[in-house]
């Protein structure tokens, strides 16, 4: 009973956040006009400020290492190789299929990693989050080209700029100088930095539950439903065992379970729209691995508590 209210403790602010951000929508308080410029703010400001911090005072000794981000790459890479096979043979329309393949293998893991982890680890949580969000946040500006790029020629030097320019990998590049040279900020401006940093789990989650809509959930029935099962069923429960398996724990773990059980990520309806895919489904897909992540995310913390995993 004691692992069920603690994971209750961990799910429920951020459940409340979310919904926080549905009401002030519907309300009028966060009109949908000012959703995309707060969500550039959040990507561009917050974040990689937040990773910045969390990289330059890292303790080395203390974090998770080269298992779990060679982990990660792995399993993403597989994950995404898979679903570019599998997917385009059950949904023929390149505009529908190449939405799935991103929606199974793409997750909000900057936004629920960041304050999932700090409730259940603090600054060790937050470290494990920022060591991790490079190289989810490579792979996945790479690999969504693929997707999208629908047997089209892919622009290498185009994806490397894009890849380059990334605030969160400028952000953790300038994080990791900071931690190896020892460089410290003036009292004040580190403050500053701290105070910004400190926005990003809050806003982000408002922001995300202000971007939900339903619009199109009833028209891809069957496409949604593929995508749920994969990525909020079979996805978690494969992966979060195999690493339980080769014998991660508490951190680490915790940064597996929030990569796979984590909805799909805010970013991936806009770059749908932009490349000429089914928006609509996408935007979809953002609704449903949303709220079905709540329950994903609770069954699998709840499990790692009682198990002593987690």
């Amino acid at each position: 009973m004691q692992e069920l209210f603690i994971t209750m403790d961990i799910m429920l602010p951020l459940l409340l956040m979310l919904l926080l951000g549905v009401v002030l929508r519907k309300i009028g308080w966060m009109p949908e006009g000012i959703v995309p410029g707060m969500n550039q703010l959040v990507f561009r400001a917050f974040l990689p400020m937040l990773v910045f911090n969390s990289i330059r005072s890292l303790d080395v000794s203390a974090s998770p290492g080269l298992e779990m981000t060679l982990f990660i790459t792995l399993s993403i890479i597989g994950v995404f190789t898979v679903a570019q096979l599998l997917m385009p043979r059950f949904f023929p329309d390149p505009r529908k299929s190449s939405v799935m393949v991103q929606g199974v293998f793409r997750s909000n893991f900057a936004v629920l990693g960041f304050g999932l982890m700090s409730a259940m680890y603090g600054a060790s949580g937050e470290a494990a989050v920022s060591l991790a969000l490079p190289i989810v946040t490579l792979l996945n500006n790479v690999l969504a080209v693929v997707a999208f790029s629908r047997g089209e020629k892919i622009n290498p030097l185009k994806m490397l700029r894009q890849v380059l320019t990334n605030p969160l990998i400028i952000a953790a590049a300038l994080g990791v100088v900071f931690l190896l040279t020892g460089w410290q900020l003036p009292h004040v401006v580190d403050e500053v930095c701290l105070d910004v940093g400190g926005l990003a789990s809050p806003v982000s989650l408002l922001v995300l539950g202000a971007s939900l809509k339903w619009q199109g959930v009833k028209d891809n029935k069957r496409e949604l439903a593929v995508t749920l099962v994969i990525k909020q069923l079979i996805l978690p429960a494969v992966m979060v065992t195999l690493a339980a398996l080769l014998g991660m724990r508490q951190e680490a773990l915790g940064v597996i379970v929030i990569l796979f059980g984590a909805p799909g990520a805010v970013s991936s309806y806009p770059m749908a729209v932009a490349m000429g895919a089914d928006g609509t489904l996408a935007a979809s897909q953002l609704v449903m691995t949303t709220i079905c992540s709540m329950g994903t995310l609770f069954a699998l913390i709840y499990v790692g508590k009682v198990l002593c995993l987690l």
